[in-house]
């Protein structure tokens, strides 16, 4: 079943994150025209239908999925999108995210930086997926798990899907330290309340 039947339930998680977001299926001209604009981006690292089939995508605060994702697939992911919007929120110092996506898509796109030194692009990346191990480890995730999604994504990121923003190996080494760093900062917290 499409997550269109929970639009509402999955837009309250989001919201707790980003007042703003809003989810929308990824669809019409918009989309097609990001999608391709997504492969020239990154020398057809990643193709349009890709962007359009396997990938979510936030633009300020609309979260764009394929329609035919699960209820299950969206919420799995909707928390880094979510987190994207809190970064563009913050590039529009903190009024809106719409206000804040022109500077965010410049230090995305990692301009005038060619492949292999776009930091920011990377540490945008990071941070939203950090997010999601919280949340992940918050909702009883293993620390393995949140590791081999950190591992996972770290080997994504750092590919032709997003334009190979700094090196592999440098990137899947940030990752996992990350991962760790929060599974440890989850495990103190755990302590805390117990």
């Amino acid at each position: 079943m499409s997550w269109l039947a929970e639009r509402a339930r999955l837009e309250a998680i989001a919201r707790a994150i980003e007042p703003s977001v809003r989810l929308v299926p990824k669809e019409g001209a918009l989309w097609r025209a990001l999608g391709a604009l997504a492969a020239a981006a990154t020398l057809g690292g990643i193709a349009r239908q890709t962007f359009l089939r396997d990938y979510a995508t936030a633009i300020g605060p609309l979260q764009g999925y394929p329609r035919d994702w699960s209820a299950a697939r969206v919420e799995a992911t909707l928390v880094h999108e979510a987190r994207h919007t809190r970064q563009a929120r913050w590039c529009g110092l903190g009024l809106h995210p719409w206000l804040g996506l022109p500077l965010f898509a410049l230090l995305y796109l990692g301009l005038p930086l060619p492949a292999g030194i776009a930091l920011p692009r990377f540490l945008f990346e990071l941070d939203a997926d950090r997010a999601s191990w919280r949340h992940a480890l918050a909702a009883g995730a293993a620390p393995d798990d949140v590791r081999a999604r950190a591992a996972a994504f770290a080997s994504r990121v750092c590919s032709g899907h997003y334009g190979w923003p700094i090196p592999r190996r440098l990137g899947a080494a940030w990752f996992a330290r990350a991962a760790d760093r929060t599974i440890a900062a989850h495990a103190r917290a755990r302590e805390r309340t117990i």
